[in-house]
């Protein structure tokens, strides 16, 4: 039954990754259409739901290609986000020049996938919106924190009213916590990718 089960999920994967790559080819023989205007003033009509400012024409065709369901509310927000998800593979693919012939065997690639995909462009996108000089920023940032985090020794001693010593303690003393380095950090390598995928 579970082998059974990981087969059927494997056909599944395949097949929607199968309709990604057709959604791209569409997508770009679309692009370069003189009538673009026009069928995908169509595909707004068929999709049953007026364009918003932040809709993208590969949102609609790729409604066209992947059935993504949704009955309930929570089922049409799982809906939306993979079809966020899909789109943004797909602007990874073109920015990264990626055919739509080679988008299923790129796929069986370690570390590769729609997940990975559209989490690169979204990297990408906010090194874009970003100052030429946020990655030089982001390693001072870096390392301001790691300097506000070195821990300082204290010691502190109690006395008696005759002025004899009752106890001494010693504390740690830091400036910043770990997790904020550790944000600064993914931060930075994020950047780092997106500005090497860049070049």
């Amino acid at each position: 039954m579970q082998r059974a089960g990981l087969n059927i999920r494997k056909a599944s994967d395949a097949q929607h990754l199968e309709a990604i790559a057709l959604a791209y080819a569409t997508y770009i023989r679309i692009s370069a259409s003189p009538l673009q205007a026009a069928i995908m003033a169509e595909l707004e009509i068929l999709s049953g739901r007026k364009r918003s400012r932040t809709t993208h024409d590969l949102h609609l065709i790729v409604e066209r290609f992947v059935s993504y369901g949704g009955e309930t509310a929570a089922e049409q927000l799982a809906a939306r986000k993979l079809i966020s998800r899909d789109v943004r593979a797909i602007q990874h693919f073109e920015t990264a020049k990626v055919l739509p012939s080679r988008v299923q065997a790129l796929a069986t690639t370690p570390g590769e996938g729609l997940h990975a995909w559209a989490r690169q462009s979204a990297v990408a996108k906010r090194v874009c919106s970003f100052p030429p000089n946020a990655i030089a920023e982001a390693r001072q940032a870096k390392a301001e924190a790691r300097q506000r985090a070195l821990i300082h020794e204290v010691t502190i001693t109690t006395r008696r009213p005759d002025g004899s010593r009752k106890a001494q303690r010693r504390y740690a003393i830091t400036g910043v916590l770990g997790i904020e380095i550790a944000r600064l950090h993914r931060q930075l390598k994020d950047l780092e990718a997106a500005a090497a995928c860049k070049t």
